[in-house]
């Protein structure tokens, strides 16, 4: 091991498999690449009647950042999943456009009374902005990184909150929603279902046009799901309706909050823990849904709590998507693969199976064999008869040839869509 670590500290050519054995491996790391859009996704995603997406594509953090140039503004999309997602709400906002150009829904506006609170939310926050200092992508969370005991020491102090303050928490979420009258969420809600878009979108754009359409329909008597079916046809809507879970359309943000915050107080983390996470503002409610959905379906694996301090700590909205896909990936491991004995975090997210083996989550899109990459092959709790990688997105053929001299079995394309 010591002949390992020393070889990963000077770049040598010399390093230790996992049967023990001394590989050889290239002397240099590679850096994050650019690469093309058209080898990362389907041609038909890259380009429609409203858009186009930037063929030159960073990778940063193991995300691909892609860019995407619309009628309605430009949009960056961190990983290929967040891609899918802003595509489709460039489709929505071009329906949407065509709704608002109808004689019935200019009458209906005619009569629609002021909102009571301006929906501002979504064009203050920008929560696919990096905090200072904090690299991109999601790279941090492969380190060791140090839990949040503040966080949690803040949280225990914290008076509870009253309706009113629980309401308002909800609203400054990434992807909240400031009018609260009776009814109109429903009426937004029902709005996204039918063009098949996240309710609690982070794309400030879209955000604000679902505001004022909905408030339209809602105030001014406009018959939106008679519009839906013209503008947005059934098939094309329900089809995309698995971009986030289902119960996000079907159920009041309190109530998703709530039950939110039972599902992790009943993994068995303290108080404090679970309302660390619960106040972390860059979960938007699909997402903390979506964690909440992956932690229920590990109930009874051992460890669970850590991974709700765990993800309590994420600081962009790219770090909080990435905590609910790697829970989800360990789920979908656990009931169709092999059964989990235990989870593990800090950083990264790690299960143990009853056989022994170690299973690494990944939802990430291109991994290089960067100097990061190299040295978390190294680490001592990475140690297992058999260690496993479930990628979402692809290896550089220096790090798969790297990763399988050291005894990793990497699946690539392990489809993060179906975790939602």
């Amino acid at each position: 091991m010591k002949l390992a670590l020393a070889a990963l500290a000077t770049a040598a050519v010399l390093t230790v498999g996992a049967n023990g054995n001394v590989v050889h491996a290239e002397s240099t790391f590679e850096t994050e690449p650019v690469l093309k859009a058209s080898d990362l996704v389907a041609p038909e995603v890259l380009k429609g009647p409203h858009y186009s997406v930037d063929e030159r594509v960073p990778v940063r953090g193991f995300l691909a950042r892609f860019t995407i140039r619309s009628e309605y503004g430009r949009f960056d999309a961190h990983g290929i999943h967040m891609l899918q997602i802003r595509v489709r709400e460039v489709h929505a906002l071009a329906q949407l456009d065509d709704m608002s150009k109808t004689k019935e829904f200019a009458q209906a506006a005619a009569k629609a009374i002021a909102r009571p609170v301006t929906s501002t939310v979504n064009m203050v926050m920008n929560p696919v902005k990096t905090v200072e200092g904090l690299p991109d992508g999601v790279g941090r969370l492969f380190d060791r990184i140090k839990l949040g005991t503040e966080k949690v020491v803040e949280a225990a102090t914290a008076p509870g909150q009253s309706g009113g303050e629980q309401a308002e928490m909800v609203a400054k979420r990434v992807g909240g929603i400031t009018v609260t009258a009776l009814g109109y969420e429903k009426e937004r809600r029902d709005l996204a279902k039918g063009l098949g878009v996240d309710p609690y979108t982070t794309n400030p754009v879209l955000a604000k046009k679902l505001d004022d359409m909905a408030w339209v329909a809602f105030s001014g008597r406009f018959g939106i799901q008679a519009a839906m079916s013209v503008f947005v046809p059934y098939s094309m809507a329900m089809s995309v309706v698995t971009i986030t879970n289902t119960s996000v359309y079907d159920t009041p943000a309190g109530d998703l909050m709530n039950k939110a915050q039972s599902i992790f107080a009943g993994t068995g983390a303290s108080d404090a823990q679970v309302k660390a996470l619960m106040n972390n503002r860059q979960y938007s409610l699909s997402v903390l849904t979506a964690l909440a959905t992956g932690m229920q379906r590990l109930q009874g694996v051992n460890g669970v709590p850590s991974l709700v301090d765990f993800a309590a700590l994420a600081k962009t909205e790219d770090e909080a998507r990435f905590v609910a896909a790697a829970v989800n990936m360990l789920a979908r491991n656990h009931e169709t693969v092999e059964p989990l004995a235990m989870v593990t975090a800090p950083a990264p997210i790690l299960g143990r199976t009853v056989s022994g083996a170690m299973v690494l989550p990944a939802p990430v899109d291109y991994v290089a064999w960067t100097e990061r990459t190299a040295r978390a092959t190294q680490r001592e709790d990475f140690q297992a008869p058999r260690r496993i990688a479930w990628l979402s997105g692809q290896l550089s053929p220096r790090a798969r040839k790297e990763l399988s001299a050291r005894g990793w079995t990497v699946q690539e394309s392990f489809t993060i869509a179906a975790e939602r």
